[in-house]
Order: structure tokens, then sequence, then C-alpha cells
């Protein structure tokens, strides 16, 4: 939207925040406390703990939800502005990153390699430290100067596995069945529910995903270590082994405990990050400008009405990732959309998307909200660990899409499903009375089964759907249909993939996104960044205030909150609506 401001004006106003003594004092101050900080000659190890799953955002959490489920975890943008400021401050030779039990997918982690990187090019040294090595941490320690181990623990950097788990046959015994109707057999997000088995489709698609994932964790292991990928591959295959075996192979660098690290580093002792925040230099605030690059972001199971969140972790005996996760409603969206539409301080936003998809309506509502948007403003899309399906067709919205290499992307297909549970209800001797007037007046009940008159209708919505979705891609990237039907039909690829199928521009994390909205808007490289929420949303009543308490209370306390919630979004996902729906055994980890 243009800035009505006249010239003279905009040029007054530049010259008022030269000239504000508030800003002058405001660095004299810096001054005084930096030189207080630079008194403190301790500072050459610092040490800082990367534990569980590290979002790639900071995650809001209210009064309530940091009671419940304490303080909100360090995420990766939060995790950027420490490494920046260890860069700048020259005390600090080396930081010890201590790698415990991280859960991450592969492109959160390439992320957190690209930040690592950066760190060593400003000439900062990394050294990590484990209780044992697997796959997610020794892809990060790979690019350290040198990697250590405690003695005892072991080096279990074992490759990758991917597992599915077929539900059919359990819930038959239970009389429960799940209809399904698929644009093609790699559209195969019901096959878990639904299948005995794992189809051949969907087994060339495990496989290809796989074979990315692997080599990709292959080259960035052998770049790292500087060792061929034969190399990396052998020593993959030979693992487990145990400690000493690890050091005269050369996966590890050195054997010590945690209480070692100081001796072994040459200092006196390590300093903790929650010190070392306090003692070293700050630097000054940027300048706000009059625009800001504003960060959207879409992630979890894409549903009609208002997004909501998990009520923390689900104990899910079987993954089914999907049900389990938190849900981006299109009312929610769209409505941040048109929030960002009215302030005129927005040059440009980047859409960033965490989702496997979901109700094709959803998606739709969404795109068009973010078609207009992309009129007002350059809008870019990043894709961070999976933005497929219905995270796909939002993505094309955006002028340019960036994605990490490990990202899982694709999925362009429409897949629908209902479960049956008459024989449930005949095993529980439980009868029904069914009365309907119209011939298709049951086609979303639960009691029957689709006819084949049905099956044929809901057949012809899913054609439909994907027409659209095939239509939509072809034209928001410049590809014939018939380019985009080849790469779709259900179809996952991981980012590097999609990248040679033409279905995104560029590789890259969420501050390439955000180099590349600036450079669209022609803003300067400072421009700040601004995580958009949902200011607009109606303010609850002190009753709903009360409600929410209670609610969020309950998730922490009671099983029935989570049971509420998954049965939310199976209903969701199968309710016989056009779905646009990663599958649900490609969320694995690493």
């Amino acid at each position: 939207m243009a800035d009505k401001r006249s010239f003279p004006a905009k040029l007054l106003r530049k010259l008022l925040r030269r000239l504000n003594p508030f800003r002058a004092l405001g660095r004299a101050r810096l001054s005084l406390v930096n030189r207080r900080r630079l008194r403190h000659k301790d500072l050459d190890v610092i040490m800082l703990t990367l534990a569980g799953t590290i979002p790639a955002t900071p995650e809001p959490r209210g009064f309530v939800q940091r009671r419940l489920f304490g303080p909100a975890p360090l995420s990766l943008w939060q995790l950027e502005t420490i490494f920046d400021q260890i860069a700048h401050d020259p005390r600090p030779k080396t930081i010890v990153l201590t790698l415990r039990g991280l859960a991450m997918p592969l492109a959160d982690l390439q992320t957190l390699r690209g930040m690592m990187l950066r760190l060593k090019a400003r000439g900062k040294r990394i050294v990590c430290y484990a209780q044992g090595y697997d796959n997610t941490a020794y892809y990060l320690a790979s690019i350290a100067d040198e990697i250590l181990l405690q003695p005892t623990a072991d080096f279990a950097v074992t490759g990758l596995q991917s597992e599915a788990f077929f539900l059919k046959d359990l819930l038959a015994q239970a009389g429960v069945s799940v209809d399904v109707i698929a644009i093609s057999p790699y559209k195969s997000a019901f096959e878990q529910v639904a299948a005995s088995a794992m189809s051949d489709e969907s087994r060339a698609q495990v496989n290809w995903l796989l074979d990315s994932r692997y080599d990709q964790l292959v080259r960035g292991m052998a770049e790292g270590r500087k060792k061929s990928p034969d190399d990396i591959r052998a020593m993959i295959d030979s693992a487990p082994c145990h400690d000493t075996q690890a050091l005269e192979s050369g996966f590890v660098d050195g054997l010590c405990y945690e209480d070692e690290l100081p001796t072994r580093l040459g200092v006196k002792r390590l300093v903790r990050w929650d010190e070392a925040r306090r003692k070293l230099i700050r630097q000054p605030r940027k300048q706000a400008g009059p625009k800001r690059v504003a960060v959207l972001t879409v992630a979890g199971l894409m549903v009609p009405g208002e997004s909501g969140g998990a009520p923390g972790d689900i104990p899910l005996p079987i993954p089914v990732p999907l049900l389990g996760e938190d849900r981006a409603g299109d009312a929610t969206v769209v409505r941040q959309v048109r929030a960002l539409l009215k302030d005129e301080s927005i040059g440009a936003v980047v859409l960033m998307i965490d989702s496997g998809g979901g109700a094709v309506t959803a998606a739709a509502h969404m795109g068009a909200a973010l078609d207009t948007l992309a009129t007002h403003v350059p809008l870019v899309a990043y894709m961070n660990g999976v933005a497929a399906s219905g995270g796909y067709w939002i993505a094309t919205s955006a002028a340019h899409i960036i994605a990490q290499p490990g990202t899982i992307t694709g999925s362009i297909g429409v897949i629908t499903a209902k479960p049956n549970t008459q024989t449930l209800f005949d095993k529980l001797h439980v009868t029904t009375a069914q009365f309907k007037r119209g011939a298709n007046a049951d086609l979303y009940s639960t009691n029957v089964p689709f006819s084949e008159a049905q099956r044929a209708l809901v057949r012809d919505g899913v054609l439909y759907a994907y027409d659209l979705f095939v239509k939509r891609t072809a034209q928001k990237r410049g590809l014939s249909e018939a380019a985009v039907d080849a790469v779709a039909g259900g179809r996952v690829w991981t980012g590097e993939q999609a990248l040679s199928h033409g279905l995104i521009d560029g590789l890259g994390d969420l501050r390439d996104a955000l180099a590349k909205a600036r450079a669209l808007a022609k803003l300067p490289d400072d421009a700040p960044v601004v995580f958009w929420t949902d200011d607009d949303a109606p303010a609850p009543s002190v009753i709903e205030r009360a409600g929410q308490t209670a609610r969020a209370w309950a998730a922490g306390l009671l099983p029935a909150a989570w049971l509420g919630h998954l049965l939310t979004n199976a209903r969701a996902v199968a309710s016989g609506q056009a779905q646009a729906l990663l599958p649900f055994w490609l969320r694995d980890g690493l």
C-alpha cells in the first residue's frame, strides 16, 4: 500500500529522528554499560546447551501456559541473535555446544548448521560435546571444529529408518472401516487406516525420499569432517560403536567428561550462557525504518474456522502426526492477512509454512486471501519442515518460494475419506434407525459406506479439486499443466527434489527468505522484522477468559483433553470432504 505522506513531511521526520536527544542519551548509556562489561576477562569459552525440540520462531506463551508447561523453548530465531551477540564480542574465542536429545526436522537442522557456519566464518571456534551421538546430533556436530564424546557413551549414527503402521485390521476388529477416494495411488494420506500393507506407490515414494534425505546427511557430514561420502557411509554402516572405537576411527576428536572440558580447552572455567549474556557487550538497537517485513506463520492441520493449539504433548502409542498437531484455521489466517493489508508499515511479507495441509476449502480460502496480499506487497514463501499438499497450495501465492534441501513438500493432490462405524455399533449391540429425504442425505453419515452412486459423485468432487490445484500450480509457477501433473498426483518430494522439478525457486532458510522479501520490496538490509499475530481477534469476555483458563488447566491434567483434540482433528480429516493432505507416515524424524 502506497505511503501517502508528502516528501517534505518524510524528510522532516527523518531529520527529527537524527536529532532526537534521547538517541544520543541512549548511545551514551550503552557505551557506559559496555565499558563495565568489558572489565570481565573470563569469557574465552562460552557454553550453551541445545536440547529437545528447538522451534523455528519464538513461541508466544501466556501466563497460564507458562505455569502449566514452563517457559517457551529457545527458538532458532533467538539462537541466531545469541550467536550474533557472541560474534560481535572480541573476547569469546570458543563456543561449546552441549547437545542433549535433539529432536528436530531435517530442515531445521539445516538452518542451525547454517547459523553455526556463519559463526565460524566470523572467527569463532565451535566445539560440540554430547553424551552420545545419533544422526541428529552428529549431523550438527560434523561442522564443528572439534567433536567431543563422554567416555562410556555410544556412537550411534546408524542411518535413516522410516516405518509405517497399518491399522485396517485393528480397526476392523473394533468394527470400523474407512472408505477412501484418492486422486491417485500416490495420494496415500489414509493408507495407514484403510490398508493392511503399504502400496507399491507409497513404497516408491518412501524410497526416493529416504534416498534424498540420506544423501543430504552423508554429504553434510562428509563436508564437515572433510571426508569422502564413501567414508561416511562406511562409518554409518559400522555403527553403533563404543567410545574408544569412535575415537580410534576418527569419528570423534576426543573423550572427556563435562567437568574435564575446561582442562581440555585450556581455560579455568566455561562460562554458561545465562552468565555470559550479562557480560557480553551489547549492540545498539537498530533504528526502526518506516517499513517492516512481517512473518506470517501457517502451521499445523489446515481446517475451516479458527486456529487452535494442541493441549501439550499428546502421548500417541502409534505415530499419526496430523491428529496430534495444532490447527491452522482459515478464519484466523484470513483475518491476519486482512490486518496486514491495513498496516501501511508493512513493506513485504514472508509466509512461513509448516503444514502438511488439510481441508481443500481451508487451503483455497487462505490462498485467495494471500493472492490479494501478493498484489499489494511482495510475498515470499518459506517452507520449513513441511509445506506439502494444502501447505503447497498456499505457497503458490508467493512471488518466490524458498525451502531447505530437507523440507518435505509437493504432494499436489486431493483425497477424501470417511469412517464407517456400523459394524462397531452392531458389536456394541447398538441399533440405529435411519431416516432421510434426498438420495444423498446420508453421504457424510459414518453409519453407512458410500453407495456406488455416491462414490462417483465424491470422485467427481475430488477430480474437480485436483484440477483446480494443478491449474493453480501451473499458472502461479509458470509451468504447463502436463508438467505439473507429471510431478503431482500426490507425489511427495524433498526441497532438493522440488527445486529440480520447478516447484520452488531456491534453497535456503528464513534468513534468505527475509533477504529476498526485502530485495523485492526495495527495503534496506536491516529493515525490521515482525512476527505477525492475530491482534485483530475479538477480545474474550471475562467468562470466556475464565473458561479458557479452566480448559488450559484441564489440558495439562486430564487425558480427556488430549482425546478431545485427537477426535476433533480426526473428524476434520476424515469428514468425507475433499482434503489436500500429506501422507501421515512421512513425518518421521532422523
